[in-house]
């Protein structure tokens, strides 16, 4: 039997019929799950009590009024990410709201499942759904369509909902009368678990945390810290828009996950009116293929940078209760799960070395005596000098992704390997054939300063971005696999920074034209804006000028601190990944030094396969790289600065790959093309 029936004869509210074709589907089909859950609902609209996955009955208002269908707008953002199997269940636990003043932003972050289908069917049946494609799955997890979504918004408040989770069908009422009655910057309601495959309903894990907190009142943060341990997940909460914009509050964005934890904080940090409605609002599918709790154990660092974002919030704030950043060291604390998840000692060591590093970075900042933290926990600072000791302080971390390099790679493996000064390398096969990934494996057993991980082919921007939470040198150097680097060069630049704290070093670099084995100092253009660097007295007029330079990776050294404060990460595109990283680095750097060495002999190939040469569809992710990089840099109070170069290199860059583009795309490309540039002249005027 056909779901898309059912669907279609509940939406046109004959419930009996719509029941019959819902019980008619069988065990075998893949919705079946789906068609259970929507019996349930039919059967709550026909007032019956038969519940056959066992819903618990929903907590809602008991107060005899109600809210008007036609009150304030609420949107409710959606981010979609290959969860065909679920969309029918969760899309239509939103549509059937008993409050129906609605928006549903769904934003699909490039599917490859037929999920858009789905979207589609229902986006032709109710106008209150505005679906929003992007052209390329973006960083991370659901913090950057999250957050399209909300810039898309026009409600008078948001709720946000999981794409494979249920909500409770007076979800949006009751947190919003709750809002409204209360004139709440946000509201904070309960949910509960179900397994995928059991159907077991368990609460939610914070239950016993809300013991003590006054419910359906208006309370502080600074009042009731207790807040910021609830479970940070946004799809539980409602939000009053004009607080998020007043405070300028979003998802930070990065490649990583687990972003709801800085989003919880922003938002208690920032509230003052913050209410708890004792009401399950939604069911969180668990254990799910595909969920981020099954990501490999290193890159749950993430946790690290985003208590690092969270510091930095609090550090931007004025007059932050003293009692929040108490919360936040005994939080910090907490993170100690990110070591225990280590199986390799290795590994943990350095895992140990950046959860020392954070910590200590947030205490200081809070300003927090030895007492004082001994007060939050009796075994802080004993445990944080462990850590500590458990892997040496490095000057340099090196980063290299690897792809089918196993004639090159020796090469520029025994080099850095006669690096003096105290540093770390990071290896990261992305997918091999050629026996790359055994030789990366050997390197790592013979050196206990390098580190070898795995991934399949996803582009050498995902690579290196894999490792930036791990990096605890003071700085950070990233280059090719097939390069050439001068060690002495190397050591000087990074000593440079290190006396005159710079947290950019730009340097100079030569090409190596590998099949005739010949060279050549830095391009035309490049050796030309170099000259004017050479002479720039102020921090703007080098980010200025440097902005110009080809967005070469390997021709700067950062300071681990400027990336990791600024959340500076690659693109996720397998082209043009470079792209954000040169312009996100230049525009946030505070103190530019320019080393008038090269360090870099970059390799060009006449017969050997490079990204430049690519011209099948993949070149269409320049539109990504533009998207991603121009949000990026254009909050910047130095924006004005570069945006005459940035306007210049984008023309130039979508005139450039144009010629590269599959004639099948070019119709398409051309109209993205005249958008960018209508963007771009928007700016100007």
């Amino acid at each position: 039997m056909n779901i898309e029936t059912a669907n279609a004869l509940f939406r046109e509210n004959k419930l009996e019929e719509a029941l019959k074709v819902y019980k008619k589907i069988n065990k075998e089909h893949p919705l079946y799950e789906q068609a259970q859950f929507n019996i349930q609902l039919v059967n709550k609209r026909l007032n019956r009590s038969t519940d056959p996955l066992n819903f618990k009955e929903s907590k809602v208002a008991t107060s005899s009024s109600t809210m008007p269908l036609d009150g304030p707008l609420v949107s409710v953002v959606m981010p979609v990410f290959n969860v065909a199997p679920y969309l029918d269940a969760s899309i239509m636990s939103v549509l059937n709201q008993t409050y129906e003043n609605i928006e549903l932003i769904i934003v699909d972050d490039a599917s490859t499942d037929n999920g858009m289908n789905i979207i589609k069917m229902y986006e032709k049946q109710d106008s209150r759904i505005k679906v929003i494609s992007l052209e390329f799955n973006t960083l991370g997890g659901a913090g950057i369509p999250s957050n399209i979504g909300v810039d898309h918004a026009k409600g008078e408040y948001i709720a946000y909902a999981d794409s494979d989770d249920i909500l409770n069908e007076k979800a949006i009422e009751s947190m919003l009368r709750a809002a409204v009655e209360q004139d709440a910057e946000i509201v904070v309601a309960d949910f509960c678990n179900f397994d995928n495959e059991s159907r077991i309903f368990s609460p939610s894990y914070d239950k016993d945390r809300w013991n003590g907190v006054p419910l359906n009142t208006i309370l502080h943060p600074k009042e009731y810290p207790e807040l910021f341990r609830l479970s940070p997940v946004p799809w539980r909460k409602l939000y009053k828009t004009s607080f998020l914009e007043k405070n300028n509050i979003r998802f930070p964005e990065g490649d990583y996950f687990y972003e709801d934890n800085p989003l919880h904080w922003f938002v208690l940090a920032s509230a003052q009116k913050v209410v708890l409605i004792d009401e399950e609002v939604a069911y969180h599918r668990m254990e799910r293929e595909g969920q981020t709790m099954g990501a490999g154990f290193y890159k749950l660092s993430a946790q690290f940078c985003h208590l690092n974002s969270i510091r930095n919030y609090l550090i931007a704030q004025n007059d932050v209760p003293k009692k929040y950043w108490e919360e936040l060291s005994d939080f910090a604390y907490r993170a100690n799960w990110v070591v225990d998840k280590q199986e390799e000692d290795k590994l943990k060591n350095i895992v140990k070395k950046r959860y020392y590093q954070t910590a200590h970075d947030i205490n200081t900042a809070a300003k927090l005596s030895d007492d004082e933290i001994k007060k939050i926990r009796s075994g802080y600072l004993k445990r944080c000098k462990e850590y500590d000791a458990a892997y040496p302080n490095k000057d340099l971390a090196i980063v290299i992704p690897i792809y089918n390099c196993v004639d090159l790679f020796p090469q520029l493996m025994e080099s850095v390997l006669k690096l003096s000064m105290s540093n770390e390398i990071f290896l990261i096969d992305d997918g091999s054939t050629d026996g790359t990934t055994e030789l990366c494996q050997e390197y790592a057993k013979s050196n206990p300063h390098v580190f070898c991980f795995s991934q399949s082919n996803k582009g050498a921007g995902v690579a290196r971005n894999s490792v930036i939470p791990l990096i605890t040198a003071k700085y950070t150097y990233f280059v090719d696999a097939d390069d050439e680097v001068d060690i002495k060069a190397l050591t000087e630049a990074v000593n440079f920074g290190i006396i005159n704290n710079h947290d950019l070093v730009l340097a100079k670099y030569k090409i190596h034209f590998h099949d005739k084995d010949t060279y050549r100092g830095m391009w035309n253009d490049d050796e030309a804006i170099w000259t004017q660097l050479k002479q720039a007295d102020t921090n703007d007029d080098k980010k200025a000028l440097s902005s110009k330079l080809i967005n070469y990776p390997w021709n700067r050294v950062i300071k681990t601190k400027l990336l990791h404060d600024e959340n500076i990460f690659f693109g996720k595109t397998v082209v043009h990944n470079d792209v954000p990283y040169h312009w996100h680095s230049i525009i946030a750097a505070k103190n530019i030094g320019i080393y008038d060495n090269a360090i870099c002999y970059h390799r060009k190939f006449e017969k050997r396969q490079q990204i430049t040469n690519i011209t099948d569809a993949r070149r269409l992710m320049v539109l990504e790289a533009y998207r991603y990089t121009h949000e990026l840099i254009k909050g910047y109070q130095a924006y004005p600065l570069i945006f005459k170069s940035w306007e210049k290199f984008i023309r130039d860059l979508i005139n450039w790959a144009k010629s590269r583009i599959p004639e099948e795309h070019l119709k398409t490309y051309g109209q993205r093309q005249k958008q960018i540039i209508n963007e771009l002249e928007a700016v100007k005027l």
